[in-house]
């Protein structure tokens, strides 16, 4: 595995735990959970949603959206 594809990995991985600690602060916090809880799980999930348009790129899976490539701060993508 190239070393690039084993850092896809590796943020994937990171990624779950991620969400994990989101949702056991949600829990904890039950229905007056602070605000900042919800910044946090929206920061996760839009950086879950980059690392997938990443790993389609490096894994030559799947076609990346240009548009939603450019909103996810990957430049180079061509229609």
């Amino acid at each position: 595995m190239s070393a690039l594809l084993a850092a896809v990995d590796v943020l994937n991985d990171r990624l779950i735990a991620a969400d994990a600690i989101g949702e056991a602060l949600d829990l904890a916090g039950g229905d007056n959970a602070p605000a900042w809880v919800s910044v946090f799980k929206n920061q996760i999930e839009a950086i879950r949603e980059a690392s997938e348009a990443l790993e389609c790129l490096v894994r030559g899976i799947g076609v990346v959206d240009p548009d939603e490539a450019k909103r996810n701060g990957i430049e180079g993508v061509s229609p």
